[in-house]
């Protein structure tokens, strides 16, 4: 019979609070956001990683533990959960962005306008959103790209703490013009099919009023869709390039913010 004798309940604790910080951030990356991953395999890979921090961080973490004291356990759990989900989402809205543009793209193009005839066929994803993203996807992960958010997540023990909670107030400009940044950033890399478009129908309308036994809603689908993939073929390596520089600058961006 074996006797497990804890003599220390700061260190299970300050475990606990590390894996509940990770946790949601390791479930809201693009690698484990995104694939079908089963869900043990994500708690074991935390569970991997908080016991490679615990070393580094664990004496953050005491901080917190004797500021709030061992029985106020759920306190520090539900704010180290809720941190790791505001840092996790801050990293999957930058990775929104090039889902964001591709959606415009569909749009443009006239891959959506099934809907329109077909409500059977809501299909809620485009062909260039999945494009776009599991491409992003594949440069970030081949690249090494997801080392700096593992950086910042370990940054995020020594600078966020629980009787610092007040300062959070000053992220909140950040977050305005973040979440404005992006907004503008997709739509900066989906501007080129913007303008295509913008000129195809400002052509079939001349056309239509020229030719009015033409049927334009059936040749505009068709010059649409060729002549945005002519398009994106020719700006696709600019695009992924900038795609890619956009992301870590936004990464680095907030990953600075968070520790400052």
């Amino acid at each position: 019979m074996i006797n497990v004798v804890i003599d220390d309940y700061r260190v299970i604790i300050a475990f606990w609070l590390i894996f509940s910080r990770v946790l949601p951030i390791i479930m809201q990356l693009p690698l484990f956001d995104n694939v079908s991953i089963p869900m043990i395999v994500t708690i074991l890979a935390t569970l991997v990683i908080s016991y490679g921090f615990f070393p580094i961080v664990a004496s953050e973490v005491y901080r917190d533990i004797d500021y709030m004291g061992v029985n106020n356990f759920w306190i520090l759990t539900i704010y180290n959960v809720l941190v790791g989900l505001v840092i996790g989402y801050m990293v999957k809205v930058i990775m929104q962005v090039f889902v964001a543009a591709g959606g415009v793209m569909t749009q443009q193009l006239g891959f959506s306008a099934v809907r329109y005839f077909d409500q059977s066929a809501g299909v809620a994803v485009g062909p260039y959103e999945e494009l776009i993203h599991w491409t992003m996807l594949v440069m970030i992960i081949s690249t090494g790209a997801l080392l700096p958010m593992f950086k910042g997540m370990l940054g995020s023990f020594s600078s966020v703490h629980i009787f610092d909670w007040g300062n959070l107030r000053t992220l909140i400009p950040f977050f305005s013009k973040f979440f404005s940044a992006t907004f503008v950033s997709a739509l900066m890399l989906a501007s080129p099919i913007i303008v295509v478009n913008l000129i195809i129908m400002g052509v079939l309308g001349i056309i239509a009023r020229t030719v009015p036994q033409m049927n334009v809603l059936m040749v505009s689908f068709v010059v649409n869709i060729g002549l945005g993939f002519l398009i994106f073929i020719s700006i696709s390596g600019e695009f992924f390039n900038v795609g890619y520089k956009m992301y870590l600058d936004y990464l680095a961006d907030w990953f600075h913010m968070l520790s400052t």
